[in-house]
């Protein structure tokens, strides 16, 4: 019982109910002295329709404002869930990388190692960095975004080449368990090169960490018409149909097995859609056959 009172809607409802009680009451008194009033029957009438019509007017804008309440309850509460689970998928993606490069430099002090063995901390090292790097660059932009003050800093660029840059820059590290297949097509674009680096570091992590070891990555860049059209293939676990609009929500993460193995913010396509929009681009998801999940971005040349 403590738990219902302790339920801001199950209060709510019951002073909903306390003032649709008090209301009917209040017609019944009215309607009573009416009768008392008016012996004319036509008059009488017309005042009991215009207080049906009032009553009615009520009980529409009563329950109108309950259903909206309780459907921005509802969504406030789901932002509080997300956002309990986002400082607890944080807190682990933080301490994770700090960890391990402690690991590996308390390695390299206490112990003896040949070039092989220091080369490997090295790459393993500089692998933590770059994710922690990349953590923080999605938390700056994130906040920026919340903030109203992400501005773009557009030039020429050779999308083709800053995408074959960025995947080799990565290829000892966070793609060093998959395979890349990059089909692109010469392509210059009028774009914010530090935004299209982020566009293309989030999706592409997003398929490595939701793809199984050794599969098989597709990234593809071509023009159609005045259009740059980026798409990144994965064949791992995909988005549920009913999830693909929300999971461009900020902290939103599917509620999959996989899901919950692999720790994440849920800031990567929220971030991906808003550069994209920025850009005046559109951004979408669509199943890859048999497994698997294809982003979509098409982004004006000009």
């Amino acid at each position: 019982m403590k738990r219902y009172i302790r339920n801001p809607l199950f209060l709510f409802y019951l002073l909903v109910m306390y003032v649709v009680a008090q209301f009917s009451w209040w017609l019944y008194l009215i309607a009573s002295l009416y009768g008392q009033i008016y012996s004319d029957p036509v008059l009488l009438e017309k005042k009991t329709m215009m207080l049906v019509g009032e009553g009615t007017v009520f009980v529409i804008i009563l329950f109108g404002g309950v259903i909206m309440i309780k459907r921005a309850y509802r969504k406030e509460h789901e932002l509080n869930k997300l956002q309990e689970n986002f400082l607890l998928s944080i807190s682990h993606e933080l301490k994770t990388p700090i960890a391990s490069v402690q690991l590996y430099l308390q390695t390299l002090q206490k112990r003896e190692l040949s070039d092989d063995q220091r080369d490997q901390i090295y790459t393993s090292g500089l692998t933590e960095i770059k994710r922690l790097e990349s953590l923080v660059n999605n938390l700056l932009i994130t906040r920026s975004i919340e903030n109203r003050n992400y501005f773009l800093s557009k030039t020429k660029i050779d999308l083709d080449n800053l995408a074959k840059d960025f995947i080799q820059s990565v290829q000892s590290t966070l793609l060093k368990n998959h395979t890349i297949k990059l089909e692109t097509d010469p392509i210059t674009i009028v774009a914010d090169k530090e935004a299209l680096i982020s566009i293309i570091s989030n999706l592409i992590s997003n398929a490595v960490k939701y793809s199984q070891q050794n599969t098989t990555i597709t990234i593809k860049i071509k023009k159609s018409g005045s259009i740059a059209v980026i798409e990144i293939t994965d064949q791992g676990i995909g988005i549920s149909d009913e999830n693909k609009t929300r999971a461009f929500q900020r902290f939103f993460r599917d509620e999959n097995e996989m899901t919950r193995k692999s720790k994440g913010t849920g800031l990567g396509l929220f971030i991906c859609k808003f550069l994209v929009q920025l850009h005046n681009g559109k951004i979408s998801l669509k199943d890859n056959n048999p497994s698997g999940l294809i982003v979509k971005i098409d982004l004006p040349l000009e």
